[in-house]
C-alpha cells in the first residue's frame, strides 16, 4: 500500500515536470519567434550587424537568397536559423531548426 501510493506520488512528480518543460520550451520558442517576426521587413545589412556574418548564404535563380546563422542554444547545443532575402534583400521569411524542433513565419516570400 505504501509502496503504491509512493508509485503515485513518484508518477505525479514526473508528469508534472514534464508538463512544465513543455510549456516552458513552448515560451521560450513563442517568445523568440516574435521576435524573429520582427526582423521581416528588415535589410540583410542590419541582419548582418545584429547577427554576425551568416555560415552559409545561397543565391536563386529567380532572385533573393536564403542565409543560415547558427544560434548558440546552450554550451553543446547549436540551432540554425534561415532567413530568406527577396531580390530587394529585405527579410521575407525565418526558419529555426534545432533543439525545440523545426518552426517557419507565418508568412512566405513573394
Amino acid at each position: 500500500m505504501i509502496r503504491s501510493k509512493r508509485y503515485v506520488s513518484f508518477s505525479l512528480l514526473v508528469i508534472g515536470f514534464v508538463a512544465g518543460l513543455a510549456a516552458c520550451t513552448g515560451s521560450a520558442l513563442d517568445d523568440s519567434a516574435h521576435r524573429w517576426d520582427s526582423w521581416l521587413g528588415t535589410s540583410k545589412d542590419e541582419r548582418v550587424r545584429e547577427l554576425g556574418i551568416p555560415t552559409r548564404c545561397h543565391a536563386f535563380r529567380s532572385g533573393g537568397e536564403v542565409c543560415e546563422w547558427p544560434l548558440r542554444a546552450g554550451p553543446d547545443t547549436v540551432d540554425t536559423m534561415s532567413l530568406t532575402f527577396d531580390v530587394r534583400g529585405v527579410a521575407c521569411q525565418w526558419a529555426y531548426r534545432g533543439f525545440y524542433g523545426e518552426r517557419r513565419s507565418q508568412g512566405t516570400c513573394l
